[in-house]
Parts: structure tokens; sequence; C-alpha cells
């Protein structure tokens, strides 16, 4: 929810679906390479942790949020634009340990 009220407080009120969540400065699209200079290598040297690309983030949050168990693969697919298929063989296929009942 949190995530929700934050994003409603910054939509402008006559906001289209053609319009940047995000956009730069000059409300122009964000580029990659100044973004990761200038705000993502700041940020992750303040927070301590070791440097990573931007992409391994998507990553990230494929598998919390399979973990979470609140989205399922179909969801996260769609989310990401993936298939399932490529959600279950990357990212969900072996996440629990393999039940073997006693015979």
């Amino acid at each position: 929810d949190s995530l929700k009220t934050m994003l409603k407080d910054i939509k402008p009120q006559k906001a289209t679906s053609e319009d940047l969540v995000f956009p730069s400065p000059e409300n122009k699209s964000i580029d990659l390479n100044n973004f990761r200079n200038r705000t993502w290598k700041k940020v992750l040297k303040g927070l301590d942790i070791e440097y990573r690309k931007l992409y391994q983030t998507r990553h990230t949050f494929i598998t919390h949020a399979l973990e979470v168990g609140k989205l399922d693969a179909k969801d996260v697919a769609r989310l990401v634009g993936n298939s399932p298929e490529v959600i279950y063989q990357h990212y969900a296929g072996n996440k629990r340990e393999l039940f073997v009942p006693e015979f």
C-alpha cells in the first residue's frame, strides 16, 4: 500500500497513460548511463552495498515476489514482460526443498 500511496502522491492531476512515471529533471526519459553514474552508484555506496548492475534488481524483484507468495509465476511474468515458462525455468524452478515421502 505504501508504494501505491507514494505513486498517487506524485502523479500529476492531468496525467495520461503516455506520461513518464519517473522522468528526468528535464521531464524526459532517464538516461541509463547518467543515472548509473550520478545516482545508482552513490545510493549503493551510501548503503554500503557492493556495486551491482541495475538489471540485477530485476532478478531480486522476481525472486522476492515469488518467495513472498502473493503473486504467482503468471502474475510476475506479466509484470516483467516474460512468459510464465521463463519465470519457472529461471526463477521458480528449484526454490523449495524436494520432499521425499517415507515408504
